[in-house]
């Protein structure tokens, strides 16, 4: 293909980033989050590479579950919002797919459904996320229902979730933190509390296993931390080259809406990229791309297929130059700093035509025909 933008997915990085939570939660399993397609990078390219590093593969819907097992992926899987229809039951029994359990609808459907046999089944606690789950108080029944049900496998696990763990000293998690131990302590299923944030901040409730989702990738979980602070590595690399370089007048504009008017006499760089491609469409003044390890602002407005570049820190820049606009080099929390984004928005936003290309050195994976070609 002609057009040069693309991902390079790291395989090393990934499994460097499971190591470095493994060191973190020693004693906890690992539930590495794949939904979403990936956070961004592949599900099933991921989850084929996380296969006999991790213990279960998190996924949001039945459909995310399906397409793993169809990939030929054999690590246990969790449907974490649970179900969304009766049958789906069915289908999680005859797979081994484990259940978050979140309201009594839901149980209500166990009650009824004919499966072929016990499922997992986990409790969904609403410790202050004020989103699934029960409260303590109906938590209590729940529980009592799921312990006494023969289509479970006992016992029952418990999960809730952090709201503000990415900010480790805010008030509510201390509150979450000791609701969860109110309810969950000395009960005799598998604990889950801790997100990618948790797993960093609050080591003494990684409980039986924690659950990675941004870490995995290489993001930064801690508000106004570096990944790299966490010793966490970027697993996708977003680059694209130059195009063009044009050479303008002073008081010349850049771009539709001519929001950007030259200082001086100085070089501008084309790049390859914009939404269309995932690359936000409003960036502030003070985003930066990377050309020959030299940042590099972004000048004007971004456009669905080019993005403008002020090519005045590299003047020797020339046509077919990468640009890296999040990665190696760069942190994706530094173009999210500038266009009010997070880093998963940005990493999940890349589009279909951009192409993504696994580099496995060193790594010892070794693709197959089946697998090269799912992302």
């Amino acid at each position: 293909m002609a057009r040069k933008t693309l991902c390079t997915l790291s395989t090393a990085n990934l499994l460097h980033n499971v190591k470095t939570i493994k060191s973190k939660a020693p004693k906890s399993k690992i539930l590495a989050m794949v939904k979403a397609n990936g956070y961004g990078h592949g599900i099933r390219s991921v989850s084929q590479r996380l296969q006999g590093h991790v213990d279960a593969l998190g996924v949001a819907s039945i459909d995310e579950a399906l397409a793993l097992r169809q990939a030929g992926v054999t690590t246990p899987v969790t449907l974490i919002e649970g179900i969304f229809a009766p049958d789906e039951l069915v289908l999680a029994a005859e797979h081994g797919f484990a259940v978050v359990f979140h309201s009594f609808h839901q149980i209500e459907w166990l009650r009824t459904a004919k499966l072929p046999k016990p499922i997992v089944a986990w409790l969904k606690l609403n410790t202050g996320m004020g989103r699934l789950g029960f409260d303590s108080q109906n938590g209590e029944e729940a529980l009592e229902i799921l312990s006494k049900s023969a289509a479970v496998e006992q016992p029952v696990g418990i999960v809730s979730h952090f709201a503000c763990a990415d900010e480790p000293t805010h008030p509510l998690n201390a509150k979450q933190i000791q609701t969860f131990r109110a309810f969950a302590d000395g009960k005799p299923g598998p604990k889950s509390l801790c997100n990618s944030p948790g797993i960093f901040a609050f080591p003494e409730v990684h409980y039986d296993m924690v659950r990675p989702g941004i870490a995995l990738y290489g993001g930064a979980p801690i508000v106004g931390k570096s990944a790299a602070e966490f010793g966490l590595k970027p697993v996708m690399t977003f680059r694209t080259e130059l195009i063009a370089i044009q050479k303008f007048k002073r008081g010349d504009n850049v771009g539709y809406g001519a929001g950007y008017l030259c200082p001086e006499d100085m070089p501008v760089g084309i790049a390859a990229v914009g939404y269309g491609d995932g690359y936000p469409r409003i960036v502030r003044d003070g985003a930066s791309v990377l050309i020959d390890n030299e940042r590099c602002p972004i000048i004007g407005r971004i456009a669905m297929d080019m993005a403008a570049i002020d090519l005045r820190a590299c003047a020797d820049a020339s046509v077919g130059d990468h640009v890296t606009l999040w990665g190696d080099g760069l942190p994706v929390e530094n173009l999210a700093d500038y266009c009010d984004r997070i880093s998963y928005d940005l990493l999940t936003g890349v589009q279909n035509r951009v192409r993504f290309v696994w580099d496995d050195s060193q790594t010892g994976f070794v693709k197959t025909e089946r697998l090269a070609v799912v992302r």
